[in-house]
């Protein structure tokens, strides 16, 4: 297997330097202050990524997108996440928002695509995570429309929503193959937002959704009735292949500045630099943050090959997560105690990598799911 990063990828990744340095880094200051980036910011933000030609980059040309590939996006957010905002370019629906039938697009994808809608997903439950089969958020037919009861939390970006990606259990017998996706848009009535929920890390405190007999339209049905598995492993495939990049960035930045700050930095006389505990520890983060960027790119060449990439997803977003924690923990420590304060970035990525060894499978449903892939049939005795 052999791949390599085009010219015209490397043109592209300097375009988005450019970006980040004139548009996202004037911004941090305050940033690392307020912890939050506000959704009208954000969203300004992407109003000029697109006059800058940064629009619905991954969305395929027959929607009227770019069409530049999972490894470009790879590269895309490696740039963008050396900043510790988390943001991204706009104009790319979801990736669950493709199984969207021509009715649906109109009101759903293609707004989206234009800059008119934004939306979110919703998975999680107070019971459930990873375990799909735990999902107690029920979807009742009633003629032809579907009403829906219970509970969502962690969910991320509801603010700048306009409608959600909500997976319920349509069939509670059938488990995991039972879950059924619906598009519910704000507003609806029975669908409330409970409260905000303070987290550790920055620019994310998600939201507690609730929805109490909440009639949805069964044209607002994404998929097949009790067809929301294969929708929601779409989904998270990608999502895992995304923030395995979003780590590349994070340990970038971290690497370069502890590097810059061990050669200024004296103890005793010499820079820390010459110091063997300091080269060990860049050293160490090297390595592991060129492991990770080969898993990550990788995953992302085999995506635009058309080659099915759930194993290697889980592999890259596992190792590339994990990597992040120990690389921006090395590099605090080297900075001291100027790494723990606000006035650094290195605090704010190393709260905001803890939540990504969770979100999207936790790292241990990652392990368990690779060994099965091993191990075949003899895994599940």
């Amino acid at each position: 297997m052999d791949f390599a990063i085009s010219e015209e990828h490397r043109m592209m990744v300097d375009s988005v330097r450019q970006f980040r340095e004139k548009e996202l880094m004037p911004l941090e200051k305050e940033f690392l202050l307020k912890c939050n980036l506000d959704t009208e910011v954000r969203h300004g933000l992407e109003r000029k990524g697109r006059e800058a030609g940064f629009w619905a980059l991954e969305v395929p040309a027959q929607y009227g997108g770019l069409d530049v590939g999972q490894l470009a996006m790879c590269l895309i957010n490696e740039e963008l996440f050396k900043h510790p905002a988390m943001f991204e370019f706009g104009g790319s629906p979801e990736p669950a928002l493709y199984l969207c039938n021509d009715e649906q697009k109109q009101r759903f994808f293609y707004p989206i695509i234009n800059g008119d809608k934004h939306s979110c997903y919703a998975f999680t439950e107070p019971d459930a995570g990873s375990d799909f089969a735990r999902i107690r958020t029920t979807a009742v037919r009633d003629g032809d429309r579907w009403i829906i009861n219970g509970t969502k939390t962690f969910i991320s970006y509801v603010e700048g929503a306009d409608f959600v990606i909500l997976f319920t259990t349509s069939n509670s017998k059938a488990g995991a193959r039972g879950i059924t996706c619906f598009l519910v848009e704000k507003g609806t009535p029975g669908f409330s937002i409970v409260r905000q929920i303070p987290t550790m890390g920055d620019n994310w405190d998600p939201h507690e959704l609730l929805f109490t007999d909440c009639a949805v339209p069964d044209a607002n049905r994404l998929g097949e009735i009790d067809g929301g598995f294969a929708v929601a492993d779409y989904q998270l495939t990608h999502g895992r292949l995304k923030i395995g990049a979003f780590q590349l960035g994070i340990a970038q930045r971290s690497i370069d500045m502890a590097v810059e700050w061990a050669k200024q930095r004296t103890t005793w006389g010499k820079p820390i630099a010459s110091r063997q505990a300091i080269q060990w520890m860049l050293a160490d983060s090297e390595v592991e943050l060129e492991a990770a960027r080969l898993l990550v790119y990788r995953a992302g060449w085999m995506a635009d090959a058309k080659q099915k990439i759930r194993n290697e997803a889980f592999i890259a977003k596992l190792y590339a997560t994990e990597m992040a924690q120990r690389v921006t923990d090395r590099c605090l420590q080297i900075f001291g105690g100027l790494g723990y304060t606000r006035e650094l970035p290195i605090q704010s990525f190393f709260r905001q990598v803890r939540v990504w060894r969770i979100g999207h499978g936790t790292a241990e449903i990652h392990r368990w799911m690779i060994a099965r892939n091993m191990l075949g049939q003899s895994s599940r005795d």
